[in-house]
């Protein structure tokens, strides 16, 4: 007998079904699935940075003073998009969006998170906006800066590469008609 799904999991379930699958259960777009997965992965990495950082941060300033907290964004920023900037020059040609495309689903599911996050604080208390600002300092604030740091480069170079592949285009538009054949 199947195991009863909880309603977590069906919500799991409906939103993958309805993102990336078709009424046949087949892909929709392979590229917004490959982008999905290597999103997960830069969070990963990001996460792993962000922990390093305030780790290493830690041990210089223990008292967690405000430059400390600013440096360990910036340092989280950083250390993480280079790895994940990476990952534009291994792929080649159009599979470069995938980097772009990462980080707008990053992009989403810190929106996701946020709107999460709201609801998780307890309002009636009158300490929501106390766990709130606690949320935006400890997540919200260094995701924003490390889509930013990663997200702005990755879409100039896939915006550089898509200027190629028209040029490209133009010049095969320019040769006699008979390379066009």
């Amino acid at each position: 007998m199947a195991r009863k799904q909880s309603n977590l999991e069906k919500k799991i379930n409906e939103f993958a079904r309805v993102t990336f699958l078709t009424k046949d259960g087949k892909p929709k777009s392979a590229v917004w699935l490959y982008a999905f997965m290597l999103s997960i992965l830069f969070a990963v990495l990001y996460l792993a940075a962000y922990l390093g950082s305030g780790f290493l941060l830690g041990k210089l300033w223990p008292e967690g003073s405000v430059p400390a907290i600013l440096l360990q964004y910036l340092a989280t920023a950083v250390i993480g998009s280079g790895p994940c900037l990476l990952t534009v020059l291994l792929l080649k040609g159009p599979r470069r969006c995938f980097v772009y495309y990462a980080y707008i689903w990053l992009a989403i599911l810190l929106g996701m998170m946020i709107l999460t996050s709201l609801f998780m604080c307890d309002w009636a208390s009158g300490e929501g906006w106390s766990i709130f600002w606690q949320y935006c300092v400890l997540v919200f604030f260094p995701s924003i800066l490390s889509i930013l740091t990663g997200g702005i480069p990755a879409r100039i170079l896939w915006h550089r590469e898509l200027q190629k592949q028209r040029e490209a285009e133009e010049t095969a538009k320019a040769r006699p008609s008979y390379y066009n054949t």
